[in-house]
């Protein structure tokens, strides 16, 4: 199934390793070729038979397959091409697909289920759920430093509801705050949230810009499959110039007067 929410797309994974499905291969395609794909799958693996159908399967001892994919971005790529993200799942069992695919088990601290080269997906000892990497974590917490170290020449003051506050620091938070509310995000966010603060006393003035208190970060909770309209995508590592095509696209009036 191709989803059009990225956080409704890691919460169905999440949901299949918690059903026991521990088997994966996966990888990345143009959204012209999905299609063609998908159909494969279907042929080979019976990926689109109804649940009940597959269930049988099991029982029978007989493995089967679902597949999951998301658009990696709403923009078309330099090839023309809006890029997808596809993981292939595959439960216990015998059958064709162990012989025609090289599976993973997500279960391996070594073959993990990733994301956006960013998340993965892990058990924590109580259950399923979504952690940032360890090198996306160490990345956060040098950006903590650098950013609380900036030489004074080179900080940037801003004012929100008419505080004084640090531009970089408040960008950051914004980073932090706009993760994905999985239960292990949540807690890495709140370790980041306070090694800022930490940091941010020890290093700066105590009369300089305060950081601004956030206590709130979305809760990932069970996400039907026909999300409402207003339903945030989102997409992580949006780059600047898809930020750009994006505004563009909501102003083209924009592009004419160059700006």
């Amino acid at each position: 199934m191709l989803y059009s929410n990225t956080l409704l797309f890691m919460h169905r994974l999440q949901q299949t390793a918690a059903r026991g499905n521990y088997y994966y291969t996966s990888g990345e395609i143009n959204l012209s070729r999905l299609e063609h794909l998908a159909n494969k799958f279907a042929r080979a693996y019976g990926t689109e038979l109804s649940r009940k159908a597959k269930y049988k399967r099991r029982r029978a001892g007989e493995a089967t397959a679902t597949l999951y994919a998301v658009r990696r971005s709403t923009i078309l790529n330099e090839n023309g091409e809006i890029p997808v993200c596809w993981v292939l799942i595959v439960s216990g069992g015998a059958g064709r697909i162990r012989d025609r695919e090289q599976l993973y088990d997500l279960r391996n601290r070594d073959s993990r289920l990733t994301f956006a080269n960013k998340y993965e997906l892990v058990h924590d000892g109580k259950t399923w759920s979504w952690q940032i990497s360890s090198s996306a974590m160490q990345k956060y917490k040098e950006q903590i430093h650098r950013i609380a170290a900036l030489p004074i020449e080179r900080r940037q003051i801003i004012e929100i509801d008419g505080v004084r506050c640090d531009k970089h620091a408040e960008q950051l938070q914004d980073r932090l705050y706009n993760e994905p509310g999985f239960r292990l995000v949540r807690r890495q966010v709140g370790h980041l949230v306070s090694q800022l603060r930490k940091e941010w006393a020890r290093v700066r003035p105590e009369k300089g810009p305060k950081l601004t208190i956030r206590r709130y970060l979305p809760i990932v909770r069970f996400m039907p499959d026909q999300l409402k309209e207003d339903t945030p995508t989102y997409i992580p590592d949006v780059t600047m110039s898809e930020r750009r095509a994006l505004f563009l696209m909501a102003f083209p009036d924009q592009n004419e007067q160059g700006t």
